[in-house]
């Protein structure tokens, strides 16, 4: 599939779900509300697993490496629903820097999902940035929430940034977007531990409330999900 047919898909997958074609997106909250079906479990995987996902019935859910940073937890959340919407896998369990051919239009879904094309276009326009430097880099990554993996490969296959320049950005990023006044949180996971977002708890709560499970049951459930701070009264993840 070409880029632009993939892009496509993207802007057409925001409107779908109610949103503007080139806003940046607050993703897991967005998507979680926008997407009622979904549930996002978060596991602790081997680091080269990104994530994996399944549909079962109506319902459908991806599983997120808990040890990656926000921007790569996003990134594979996009990926993800690729694979839960545009193809008809039962499972798939997704690798970091795969060859295979739809790992990487799930790749290119992803990162035009998250910045589509006439948003980076739109975005460099507004900024008037006629060459890409770190800094400018580190200002877009946080303005779409995007990894700073991703954001540099996008550049780098649009010929704005060379293979040298590549190597030279991709390190010590943290500390570089510390010393530019941004936070970490980008860098760093947005839950790392397991557990889970989105529907299943609401289905369990519901299944509670119309009297179709017992509260041991629903206990049960929460817990075997990583919800037990449900169970337990407990404020903090």
């Amino acid at each position: 599939m070409n880029l632009f047919k993939i892009n496509q898909l993207a802007i057409e997958f925001r409107l779908d779900i109610g949103l503007e074609y080139d806003t940046p997106l607050d993703f897991f909250p967005v998507i979680t509300n926008k997407l009622r079906n979904l549930t996002i479990v978060f596991l602790e995987m081997d680091e080269k697993i990104s994530g994996a996902c399944c549909k079962v019935d109506s319902q459908q859910i991806m599983f997120i490496n808990s040890k990656h940073s926000k921007g790569r937890q996003v990134f594979t959340a996009a990926h993800e629903i690729y694979h839960l919407f545009y193809e008809d896998a039962t499972f798939t369990i997704c690798n970091l820097n795969s060859k295979d051919e739809v790992e990487k239009n799930a790749n290119q879904f992803a990162s035009f999902l998250l910045m589509p094309i006439n948003a980076l276009y739109s975005y460099k326009k507004g900024n008037s940035i006629e060459k890409w430097d770190l800094n400018s880099i580190i200002d877009c990554e946080q303005y779409f929430q995007i990894s700073h993996e991703a954001l540099l490969y996008r550049l780098k296959s649009g010929g704005d940034i060379t293979f040298d320049e590549f190597d030279l950005f991709k390190h010590n990023i943290k500390n570089n977007a510390l010393r530019r006044g941004y936070d970490s949180s980008l860098y760093e996971p947005y839950i790392d531990k397991d557990y889970t977002i989105g529907n299943y708890a609401r289905l369990v709560e519901e299944a509670y409330e119309k009297d179709l499970i017992s509260n041991g049951k629903r206990e049960e459930y929460l817990i075997q999900s990583y919800l037990s701070d449900l169970v337990y009264n407990l404020e903090d993840l």
